[in-house]
């Protein structure tokens, strides 16, 4: 298994793969190299327990325009204060972000990163209405 050392803000961080290598961003669909990505959450690999980084799936192209609407919701006089729990889940002693419509760009709630990323829907009709493309394509 290759790995690589990329440096950040004077932080080494411990990647999987080699710094050739190429990824999809997922939201532009354009490849780039792994240096277009940001470093994200680490992850333990089972057998030798090293720590690893994972790179973000957006490239950085992508990801700063929606960095800059958070930034922007947060600094909103409208936004209530950040909570010390996830609104979602309830749970506590765990990083808490800015969950945000993609589309409209509005506030939704504060939630840990877990939920943030698990629960892409406010509500169950748009689960749903996202489920229904997969009966009525075909």
């Amino acid at each position: 298994m290759s790995q690589y050392i990329r440096i950040w803000k004077g932080i080494e961080h411990l990647i999987k793969g080699s710094k050739d290598d190429r990824f999809t961003c997922t939201k532009c669909t354009k490849e780039f190299n792994q240096k277009h990505f940001q470093i994200a959450s680490a992850y333990v690999d089972k057998i030798t327990q090293v720590v690893f980084k994972r790179l973000k799936r957006y490239c950085k192209d992508c990801e700063n325009p929606m960095r800059a609407v958070r930034h922007a919701l947060e600094k909103n006089p409208n936004t209530p204060p950040k909570t010390d729990y996830c609104e979602h889940c309830g749970r506590k002693n765990c990083k808490i972000v800015l969950h945000h419509d993609h589309v409209t760009g509005e506030f939704v709630r504060w939630a840990c990163v877990n939920c943030n990323s698990r629960f892409i829907h406010d509500t169950l009709e748009q689960y749903i209405k996202d489920g229904e493309k997969w009966y009525n394509d075909k």
